[in-house]
C-alpha cells in the first residue's frame, strides 16, 4: 500500500519500536498526511515534485494559520500536531533524510512571526547592561541568557538562589547586578520574594513576573535594538555564540556544556556556517550592521 506521507513505513517502524501504542501510531499518520495533503494542494511547486527535503518553516507555519482560520482548530490541537511534525523531521534529519530542521524553532501557541536570531549580541553584552534606555528586566534577561540560562530557568520559583551566586565577569555586569539590586529590593520587600522577575503591583499569591509578563517588557525594548528579545531567540544567539568560541570542542563536550541533543548540534552547527558565509559576503560589500546602533 503506497505511503500517505514520504517515509511513512520506516517512520511508523521506528515509532513502534520506541514502544508507542497503534493508536498512538496512528494519531501520528493523521497528522502528517493532513499536512503533505495540505501542501500538495496549497503548493504547486511541491505538488509537482513533492521532496520532503524541500519543506520550509514557512510551509509549516502556512499549514497552522490554515489550521488555525479555516479548521479553527484549538491550541491544544495545533500543539499536538505540532509535536507529531516536530518528531517527523526530527526522525529524518538525524536519519540524514532531509537536510533542514523546519520545525526546531516552532515551540506551542502557533502562529507566530519569525524573528532574527544573532550571536553577535552577547558579544556586545556590557553596553547592553549598561544602557540606563533599556529596562532592567530586558536587561537581566540578555545577562542571564548569555550565562546559558533559558526563560524556563530563571521564572522558575527560587532561581534568586541561584542568580546570587552568580559572580560577575566584568566590570559592567558588576555594575549592573549592584543597580538591579537597588531596582529589585522595594519589590522584593513588597512582594516577599527573593526571585529576580517580580510583579510591580502587590501580589502575595502570585508575586513572580510570568512569561508573558515578562514579554511585555521585552517587547518594548525590541525598538531600541535590530535583534530579537524573545528569551527562546537569546539563547539560540548564545549557542551559536558559543560554536563560535569553541570550534575546537568535541562533540560531547558542545552537547553536555550547551545541554543539546546531536540533532540540535548539527542543525546550529548548518546555521552558524551559513551566517558565518553570509557575514563575510556582508563584509565585502561594506554592509555590516552594528547590533546595538542607537544605544547610548
Amino acid at each position: 500500500m503506497a505511503d500517505h506521507y514520504p517515509y511513512q513505513q520506516p517512520f511508523e517502524n521506528f515509532l513502534i519500536q520506541q514502544g508507542l501504542a497503534p493508536l498512538t501510531v496512528a494519531t501520528y499518520a493523521t497528522s502528517l498526511t493532513s499536512f503533505f495533503d495540505f501542501l500538495r494542494a496549497n503548493r504547486p511547486a511541491f505538488a509537482h515534485d513533492p521532496q520532503v527535503d524541500a519543506v520550509t518553516e514557512t510551509d509549516v507555519r502556512a499549514f497552522f494559520n490554515y489550521l488555525k482560520d479555516d479548521r479553527t482548530a484549538t491550541l491544544a490541537t495545533t500543539n499536538k500536531i505540532l509535536s507529531h511534525l516536530n518528531r517527523y523531521f526530527r526522525y529524518l534529519f538525524t536519519h540524514q533524510l532531509i537536510h533542514g530542521y523546519p520545525t526546531l524553532t516552532l515551540h506551542g501557541a502557533l502562529p507566530r512571526p519569525a524573528v532574527k536570531v544573532s550571536p553577535k549580541w552577547v558579544n556586545q553584552l556590557d553596553q547592553l547592561l549598561e544602557s540606563d534606555q533599556l529596562h532592567f528586566y530586558t536587561r537581566l534577561t540578555l545577562f542571564l541568557s548569555a550565562k546559558g540560562y533559558t526563560v524556563g530557568e530563571f521564572l522558575a520559583p527560587d532561581f534568586g538562589q541561584q542568580l546570587r551566586r552568580l559572580s560577575p565577569t566584568t566590570k559592567a555586569e558588576k555594575n549592573f547586578l549592584v543597580a538591579f539590586n537597588v531596582f529589585h529590593q522595594p519589590l522584593a520587600d513588597l512582594q516577599g520574594c527573593t526571585d529576580p522577575f517580580l510583579k510591580t503591583r502587590l501580589n502575595h499569591n502570585q508575586p513572580r513576573l510570568t512569561n508573558a509578563g515578562l514579554h511585555k517588557y521585552l517587547k518594548a525594548d525590541e525598538s531600541l535594538t535590530n535583534f530579537s528579545l524573545a528569551p527562546r531567540n537569546l539563547h539560540q544567539g548564545y549557542v551559536l555564540n558559543q560554536l563560535r568560541l569553541h570550534r575546537d570542542w568535541s562533540d560531547q563536550q558542545l552537547m553536555e556544556v550547551l545541554r543539546i541533543d546531536p540533532a540540535s548540534l548539527l542543525y546550529y552547527r548548518r546555521l552558524l556556517f551559513n551566517q558565518d558565509r553570509a557575514e563575510q559576503s556582508a563584509e565585502k560589500d561594506g554592509s555590516t550592521l552594528n547590533l546595538v546602533d542607537g544605544l547610548p
